[in-house]
């Protein structure tokens, strides 16, 4: 390999570097915003339209809301339960709609599962700014109701949990999760 080549290839390396560098403090800045805005739900709070709009102006799409909220621990998302490698929130939620919890599991879990869905309902307010163009007939009303189901599916899962009882949180975790894979199926490249 010639000089040339070696600098263009130590400039790719570079750059591909500083490009990881730039995602991995999108995503610790949006897990803080994100359990931020969490705090304010929980505490009965209304997440005001300027605090979302700040948000926004940080993150060009949704990205590092998504990736800091559903990865597992060890890829910086916010995580679930004990560490391990499927703690990410959204395997929590996908495997809550595959099977009940028992009414023990859901007493262990029921705080976690609280915070699970206001956390849903940060990211369902942050998600209804970030519209995206048309794409195959779907636009802004199809993902108004998509966001406006996350949000209720969040509150529905937080209640649940707090009620203790399994099967409405199974059924709360099913239609966030088909909710989200809507909106996946109709948005995402």
């Amino acid at each position: 390999m010639n000089k040339f080549a070696r600098g263009l290839a130590l400039c790719a390396m570079v750059l591909a570097a500083a490009g990881l560098v730039r995602a991995d403090e999108d995503t610790k800045a949006a897990k803080k915003d994100i359990l931020d805005l969490t705090k304010e739900i929980e505490g009965g709070g209304k997440v005001t339209k300027s605090k979302l709009e700040a948000i926004k102006k940080k993150y060009e799409d949704l990205a590092p809301i998504m990736g800091a909220a559903y990865k597992p621990r060890a890829k910086d998302g916010i995580g679930f339960g004990p560490e391990g490698k499927a703690d990410g929130i959204e395997m929590k939620i996908i495997n809550l709609g595959k099977k009940a919890l028992t009414k023990t599991q859901l007493e262990k879990e029921t705080a976690e599962l609280v915070k699970v869905g206001h956390i849903n309902a940060a990211i369902a307010e942050i998600t209804m700014l970030y519209v995206p163009k048309a794409k195959a007939g779907k636009g802004p009303k199809e993902w108004k109701e998509y966001t406006e189901q996350m949000a209720k599916s969040s509150a529905d899962l937080a209640k649940a949990a707090k009620a203790g009882n399994p099967a409405d949180v199974q059924k709360a975790a099913n239609n966030l999760n088909n909710a989200c894979n809507m909106c996946h199926s109709d948005f995402r490249d």
